[in-house]
């Protein structure tokens, strides 16, 4: 799994992010070195991005690694449909971003 993470670069727009870091999402995905938990979590980013203003401006400000690091942990603790978890991540981002 470390090279997962080595293998996904910082892109321009988060959009573009996404997109690259899915491609590699999937990629292993099929090779069976990630859990299905990593799809639900790319498409429940996808729609966060698209519905909630919050983690928009988080994710337009951030690099590819916080992505990351927050696709991670939401895998980890199995919170890939729960918006308020996502709400109360990025909030606390926000807020360490501005300390």
């Amino acid at each position: 799994m470390e090279s997962f993470y080595r293998s996904c670069s910082p892109c321009d727009s988060l959009m573009a992010n996404l997109q690259h870091i899915a491609d590699r999402i999937f990629r292993h995905l099929d090779a069976g070195h990630l859990s299905a938990g990593y799809a639900n979590c790319m498409g429940a980013l996808i729609d966060a991005y698209s519905d909630d203003p919050d983690f928009h401006e988080w994710a337009d400000s951030v690099n590819g690694s916080a992505v990351e690091k927050l696709i991670a942990c939401m895998v980890r603790k199995g919170k890939w449909n729960d918006s308020a978890w996502l709400r109360e991540y990025v909030q606390e981002a926000l807020k360490e971003s501005a300390a």
